[in-house]
């Protein structure tokens, strides 16, 4: 959907950056008898809504329009059908676009935080079978913005409604309003990105334009005169657009010369089951989503993910599940699927690490992700380990590999990357809680633990002997991104964890509040210590086995 902002149309962005086709916009607009542009509404960007089909015309694509003739009667977090609801405006929105293009698969949608937003939105695409594509979803704001500014988004602040900002700010570029925008964000927790509502924008200029918006005219419209907070919106009332070529093709080139494995290895993670990566109809700002998966499918096909939920330059994501350990398969796929990550649950009677290198090497994959069973996620934890691939893939194409969990506190000691600050030379990184390795680092270690391997000497000494042997080149991220949950789960030798660990964002965490099941979920390793309710496992923990 295309609000106009800065989000959907960034989000955009990152749909083409990862394979998709954009076959059409979307947007939902205020009744034409509205007294103001700004409707107050809790779904829709308003604001700025006149202008947004010349969108459509720079980009050259059909645009869709719907009027928003419900309002927010449902305003729980969750949401059923309601009727005269602004959701079901939505719905009728996204039903005309089916109608008109019956292939379309998914709906970009620029949401960075609201649950709220994301809930109807994920209703709504339920209900029409579409997948949601939120690359946004989650990313740290500050950061999030300058890259939007970095990678060429255009666009001035049309509504402000917040401490520190005023009337002298509104038609300023994002760039210029950026070192406010963090310092108010620094200063007062202002939402760098807007995303409390303290500002708005309209987008002028992208890559993905062939023409530029050039604005004529505009009015500053007083929606409320707070002493302290006004609310003020610009309306605009003309404009016309102008040939955009250059930074279109300077665009382009980016993609095809830096991202060109991302392009390829984020088709085979969103769309393994079809032929070409999904179509997509771009609609209005909010969501993350999860598709209607097959419960008992162990390699779930999540929705679309956000850039924190998309792994860059990895072809597969291997999760070690050991069959006699209850409950974990189920509790894991649980946080996958939340995560939006589509993962393999490794099970096998006694699953190794050495199984999953092998496999790795018969399967032709160049890069994967291994995580135990046992583990949880920093909320940046996909964004984080995007950038450490990023900056090795610049320098160091010969890793072998890159510990994204580990349970020592001195990964840092040796210089930090010169791309990037959390991504260091390896020292001891004992545990193997999470690591990316790549196939030269399979190899490596496939051939020399077959023939060497120690049954008596745990694994992750070994493989740190290997790195103080420079047998094996090795980088961690610190602070670690994967920790194991021993709180969650008993450790193999009953020992407590002796690295304490306060999750700065958890993943697991704040899953708790979108699968509340989780929260009563009794998970021994032993059925001595079952409680008679729990004898009989339900089948999205461990496909209906019964324990004995």
């Amino acid at each position: 959907m295309c609000s106009g902002g800065k989000d959907s149309t960034y989000n955009m962005m990152k749909c083409v950056e990862d394979g998709h086709e954009i076959i059409a916009l979307a947007h939902a607009h205020p009744p034409e008898d509205a007294a103001q542009e700004e409707l107050d509404s809790y779904l829709f960007q308003t604001v700025g809504s006149s202008a947004v089909a010349t969108i459509a015309e720079c980009m050259d694509l059909p645009f869709y329009l719907q009027v928003i003739a419900g309002s927010a009667i449902t305003q729980t977090l969750d949401y059923e059908l309601t009727k005269d609801d602004e959701t079901e405006d939505l719905f009728a929105l996204l039903s005309n676009v089916k109608r008109h293009h019956p292939d379309v698969a998914g709906v970009s949608v620029g949401a960075i935080f609201s649950s709220y937003q994301a809930n109807r939105v994920q209703h709504v695409c339920d209900r029409l079978g579409l997948t949601m594509l939120a690359y946004l979803w989650h990313r740290e704001q500050v950061g999030l913005l300058r890259e939007m500014v970095h990678d060429g988004v255009e666009a001035i602040l049309i509504k402000v409604a917040a401490m520190g900002l005023g009337k002298d700010d509104l038609g300023i570029t994002l760039k210029q309003a950026m070192p406010k925008l963090i310092s108010l964000s620094e200063k007062y927790g202002v939402h760098a990105c807007g995303e409390g509502g303290e500002f708005e924008s309209f987008t002028l200029d992208c890559p993905l334009f062939k023409k530029r918006i050039v604005i004529d005219e505009v009015e500053t419209i007083i929606h409320s005169p707070d002493i302290y907070s006004p609310v003020l919106y610009l309306k605009l009332k003309a404009l016309h657009t102008e040939p955009n070529l250059v930074i279109s093709l300077v665009w382009i080139a980016k993609i095809c010369f830096i991202d060109s494995s991302h392009l390829t290895n984020s088709r085979s993670i969103v769309n393994n089951a079809a032929d070409s990566a999904p179509r997509v109809a771009i609609n209005h700002s909010p969501a993350v989503g999860h598709t209607n998966a097959d419960a008992n499918d162990l390699s779930l096909q999540l929705s679309g993910p956000a850039p924190e939920y998309a792994l860059a330059f990895t072809d597969h994501i291997y999760c070690i599940n050991e069959m006699s350990k209850l409950g974990r398969k189920g509790r894991m796929t649980e946080l996958f699927n939340y995560m939006h990550l589509r993962v393999e649950m490794f099970s096998r009677k006694h699953s190794t690490h050495i199984d999953v290198w092998r496999d790795m090497i018969n399967s032709g994959y160049d890069r994967a992700l291994v995580v135990e069973d046992d583990v949880d996620f920093e909320l940046d934890s996909v964004a984080v380990i995007n950038r450490a691939l990023g900056a090795l893939n610049l320098t160091s194409t010969d890793w072998d590999i890159l510990y994204i969990g580990h349970c020592s506190m001195e990964e840092n000691q040796r210089k930090a990357h010169s791309a990037y600050s959390r991504l260091h030379k390896s020292t001891h990184p004992f545990c193997t809680s999470g690591y990316l390795l790549s196939r030269n680092g399979a190899k490596k270690l496939f051939a020399y633990f077959i023939e060497h391997y120690q049954q008596a000497r745990a694994l992750d000494i070994q493989l740190v002997a290997l790195i103080k042997r420079k047998l094996l080149k090795s980088y961690s991220i610190y602070p670690p991104v994967v920790y194991q949950r021993r709180d969650l789960y008993p450790s193999d030798d009953g020992m407590e964890l002796k690295i304490a660990k306060k999750f700065k964002n958890s993943a697991w965490n704040e899953a708790l509040e979108f699968v509340p099941r989780l929260a009563n979920w009794v998970d021994p390793l032993d059925s001595v210590y079952l409680h008679p309710a729990f004898k009989h496992i339900p089948s999205w923990m461990e496909d209906g086995n019964t324990v004995n």
